[in-house]
């Protein structure tokens, strides 16, 4: 089972992680983390070679963690044992970081 990152960890090094935004087009568009990379969980599983090595990926969707933990799920499986979700998603670090 993947592991939930804590908010205080991703900005205490935020260099370590790539962030991978997993919600759809719609959501994404209205409200997203700078810097994550957007790849709907439907797309994931196909473009995860997309992903660079180096960087811990973290899945983000938006409050709930249901489709980023399966997000991150799915990574691990894909060979990225160490994916983690990020507790709060969105709505968690835009109101950390407003």
């Amino acid at each position: 089972m993947a592991e939930m990152l804590t908010l205080a960890a991703l900005a205490a090094d935020p260099a370590r992680f790539h962030l991978i935004d997993v919600r759809d087009a719609e959501d994404y568009a209205a409200a997203h983390v700078g810097g994550a990379v957007h790849i709907p969980l439907a797309e994931l599983e196909d473009r995860a070679g997309e992903l660079p090595t180096g960087r811990t990926p973290v899945t983000i969707c938006g409050k709930g963690g249901g489709r980023s933990a399966e997000g991150a799920e799915i990574l691990n499986r894909l060979g990225h044992p160490d994916a983690f979700w990020l507790e709060g998603g969105t709505t968690g670090w835009i109101a950390q970081n407003t």
